[in-house]
């Protein structure tokens, strides 16, 4: 779960106080440039090389980064704290520091010069285990044309009295391979006093496992410890290591204080005590977890997807909602129902291109609601095709038409727009009659349906038994869409009983769209092939009764809207009927699981994991971040944390085994999952992300505009952040 020699940028070293080395890219998560003070991007300040190391080039007037002051990091955790840092100036006169907005001190800064400065406020700032802010305000230099100001080696805070000279252990000088006997191993390299920690998800009971040496001649005393947000740290054990012992000592702890499946957490490895020249070396540092033996997947000869629109998980009986869902209830008895399954954008083919691709929107182009499928990426149907099944797709979402670049790769392509005069399931019923028709053949069928997104079908008699009793607002089944749009940007103006009436139209409509999937299972069914057909059932988003107007294009990026039904029934299940995963799962997945599951192989671009292999324990059921965005916003979900914000602007984070609403910002309290899922948000999000494809606009003429404006949607650019085109 945590390789620590290997996977050094998530961890954090400190030597008599936590060192921040502003060159190293574990500190791109933590800093912030610019006048707004929590941004995810570094902005204009880049990375240098002087004097064989990497500086950090700033032209932001103020520069922030968040650090965690450990639970032991210096003999005398309450006294004074000071700030040490190597500097180079440019053009900057003077450079004022601060610790969680305590001024500390000022330093006059000479251009081309590089030297360490010191400052020790005269008000004392203590430091409790936590996290905590050091800021940099630089004074002087050229205001416009973007010049750089100063550039920055590291940074020590420090308690007590400082070293004289201080020598940062950077990272390349703290991992190293060693050999002890005759055995060499990847290792962290301490001094006393001094710790590495490391933060990331860890599951219960793990194991923690190091092998112990010194190199200096003295014994050396290690202390390890896990650091929980709003928990006292836990001592996990204690070890001795004898001075120059000829082989490497092994040291297993169990990681204990962990509840439910796991949580965000850190471990944190200290050299209590050991002689100046003495270096304590942890040999091959890792949290363990144990995983089942791998299991061997399901094999199907054919694989229908069934993608219903605007349906959350939290509406059907599976999940405990109140529609009875019968038919997709009775695939659940027989299949796997997974309870945490996260869409990955509020863009209904957005979320269906990730299926398709196993790729997230900045890789398939559809991150915005004008662009269009990327020509890049490798397809499902294209692999399946290649593999000799018979590929069909029929869609009743204008937004994954041949507009959008859906129609490439299929042997069969139909799509039915909201201006057609037929029913919302019809496709369900084309889908069963082509399967009919390639009864003998092996096949990948998608259905992307409506569901639960207007235009609605009810007769008129229907109409008049529904709520509300004499309804006569602008809810028109077949035109609600563009009636619902047109109040989104007044939203006063969507009265109760409109509300009430939409939502029993969806209620029908989720109705009737069961009813539609019972068709087309019995039509597998009587064309022989239950019996080597996987089927997927899952939905694009959900429909979130918290908007002040629901199914009209959002931005939002909000847990409700977030939380889509996904059951999978592999053909002779056997032990998979049935099962109920709480594991996350995500639209990222389906793409590896449903190739997998056809007996072809994956392409090695495909994100995501096997679902069988998730459902059956052969990986380790541990919780996953899973991203979700929509043109600049982001929303990151880690176990019960939220991490939202959008490019250059703000982010927040919640906790939603607190607050089930997503409110309260509780960065200040969650200084460790702060750390750990700004870390994520940077690589997943910044420059570890893939290579986004070229954007291409959708191509519409005149008719599949009218198919928008009859879907409720209008033409825009997401990407400057206003409201546009196709909704959900």
């Amino acid at each position: 779960m945590l390789d620590i020699a290997h996977d050094v940028d998530a961890c954090t070293f400190g030597h008599r106080g936590v060192l921040l080395d502003f060159g190293d890219p574990s500190m791109r998560a933590s800093l912030r440039s610019g006048p707004v003070a929590h941004q995810l991007a570094r902005s204009q300040d880049e990375d240098v090389e002087h004097e064989g190391a990497t500086w950090l080039r700033v032209r932001s007037r103020s520069l922030a980064a968040t650090f965690y002051w450990p639970a032991v990091a210096s003999a005398a955790p309450d006294a004074n704290a000071y700030v040490e840092a190597r500097i180079r100036g440019v053009t900057a006169r003077s450079v004022a520091v601060a610790v969680d907005g305590k001024p500390v001190g000022a330093w006059a800064v000479a251009k081309g010069e590089a030297r360490v400065y010191l400052a020790r406020s005269a008000t004392p700032v203590t430091l409790s285990p936590g996290g905590h802010e050091l800021s940099f305000r630089f004074v002087g230099g050229a205001r416009a044309g973007g010049e750089p100001l100063a550039e920055i080696d590291w940074v020590h805070v420090g308690t007590g009295e400082p070293a004289d000279p201080y020598a940062a252990p950077t990272r390349a000088d703290a991992t190293l391979d060693a050999m002890v006997g005759d055995r060499s191993l990847r290792a962290v390299s301490l001094r006393a006093p001094g710790f590495v920690r490391c933060s990331g998800w860890i599951p219960a009971n793990a194991t923690l496992e190091v092998s112990l040496a010194t190199v200096g001649g003295s014994d050396a005393d290690v202390e390890a410890l896990l650091v929980r947000d709003r928990h006292a740290p836990i001592i996990l054990g204690t070890a001795h290591v004898t001075g120059d012992a000829p082989m490497w000592a092994p040291w297993s702890v169990p990681v204990t204080g962990i509840e439910g499946a796991g949580a965000l957490a850190s471990i944190e490895l200290t050299a209590v005590k050991a002689d100046a020249a003495t270096r304590v070396l942890l040999g091959g540092p890792r949290v363990l977890a144990a995983a089942a033996s791998p299991a061997e997947t399901p094999a199907a000869r054919s694989l229908v997807l069934v993608v219903s629109g605007s349906t959350s998980s939290r509406a059907l009986a599976p999940w405990g909602g109140p529609h009875l869902a019968r038919e997709l209830t009775r695939e659940a008895a027989v299949g796997t129902t997974f309870e945490a399954n996260r869409a990955t954008s509020s863009l209904a083919n957005s979320v269906v291109a990730t299926m398709l691709t196993g790729l997230p929107a900045s890789a398939h182009g559809l991150d915005d609601s004008d662009a269009r499928l990327a020509d890049g990426p490798v397809m499902v149907e294209e692999a399946c095709r290649q593999g000799g099944v018979e590929t069909a797709m029929f869609t009743a979402n204008p937004t994954t038409g041949a507009s959008f670049g859906f129609a490439r790769g299929w042997d069969t392509f139909v799509e039915h727009d909201p201006l057609e005069d037929a029913p919302a399931t019809r496709v369900f019923d084309d889908a069963a009659a082509w399967i009919e028709a390639h009864r003998a053949s092996r096949f990948f069928v998608v259905v992307h349906a409506r569901g639960g997104h207007p235009p609605w079908d009810a007769s008129p008699e229907e109409l008049r038994s529904m709520p509300p009793e004499a309804y006569l607002g602008v809810i028109e089944p077949t035109r609600a869409a563009e009636a619902l749009a047109k109040v989104r940007a007044h939203p006063a103006r969507f009265k109760d009983d409109d509300r009430v009436r939409a939502w029993a139209l969806y209620d029908r409509a989720i109705d009737a769209h069961d009813e539609a999937l019972g068709r087309l299972l019995a039509a597998i069914r009587n064309a022989g092939r239950e019996g080597d057909t996987a089927v997927v059932v899952t939905s694009d988003v959900a429909g979130n009764e918290a908007l002040p107007v629901p199914f009209v294009d959002s931005d939002v990026l909000d847990e409700p809207l977030l939380a889509t039904p996904l059951v999978i029934r592999w053909p002779g299940a056997g032990g998979l009927a049935g099962r109920r995963v709480q594991a996350p799962s995500s639209p990222i997945d389906l793409a590896r699981t449903m190739l997998v599951a056809l007996g072809l192989a994956p392409p090695a671009a495909f994100q995501g994991t096997d679902l069988a292999d998730l459902a059956q324990g052969s990986v380790v059921p541990a919780e996953r971040p899973l991203v979700a965005t929509r043109g600049t916003r982001f929303s990151v979900r880690w176990g019960p944390y939220v991490l939202l914000g959008a490019h250059e602007r703000e982010t927040r984070v919640c906790d939603l085994s607190l607050d089930p609403a997503c409110i309260a910002d509780i960065r200040a309290t969650s200084p460790v999952a702060l750390e750990v899922m700004q870390r994520f948000a940077v690589d997943a999000l910044g420059s570890k992300a893939p290579a986004a494809s070229a954007r291409s606009p959708a191509v519409l003429d005149a008719h599949a505009k009218a198919e928008l404006v009859r879907w409720g949607g209008r033409l825009g650019d997401d990407r400057e952040g206003t409201r546009s085109a196709p909704g959900p």
